[in-house]
């Protein structure tokens, strides 16, 4: 790990953070960690602080939060009014909405996945293709209105 006098280098900062050295230079262009310091060469120079930042945005996206949510997470950490806990709390709600929609679209996924797995299991050792694949091309009993 390259780690400098005055600060981590990228690639220390990747490494320890987990993220590639592309995620870091995304995150600074969307704004998520601020430009960093650069040394004399132009190399770019982190703190403890940026560690902190990346951890907490990595952990933010595994909850499903989107970058511009991350962001304004970010911008609540130093602004602390009741209006401003208000509106994160907003976008969490909406987080959670898009996430129960998800469940129900994946609830739904399922259903027709177990569908065509009792059409596989029933068919057995029928000559004929697949009706799972048939139902698939079109050309199935569904398809052509039996059932």
């Amino acid at each position: 790990m390259r780690q400098m006098r005055d600060g981590l280098t990228i690639g220390a900062l990747a490494e320890l953070s987990q993220v590639s050295r592309d995620t870091l230079r995304f995150y600074e262009r969307k704004r998520l960690l601020p430009a960093p310091r650069r040394t004399a060469s132009g190399y770019r120079l982190y703190g403890a602080y940026d560690a902190g930042r990346v951890r907490f945005i990595r952990r933010a996206q595994a909850m499903g939060l989107t970058l511009d949510d991350i962001q304004e997470l970010l911008r609540a950490q130093t602004l602390k009014t009741a209006e401003q806990c208000r509106h994160v709390a907003s976008r969490l709600r909406a987080r959670i909405e898009a996430v129960d929609g998800k469940i129900a679209e994946l609830r739904t996924f399922r259903g027709e996945l177990s569908r065509h797995l009792l059409q596989c299991e029933r068919a057995g050792a029928e000559p004929e293709c697949c009706p799972v694949v048939l139902d698939l091309a079109g050309t199935g009993a569904k398809a052509n209105g039996k059932r």
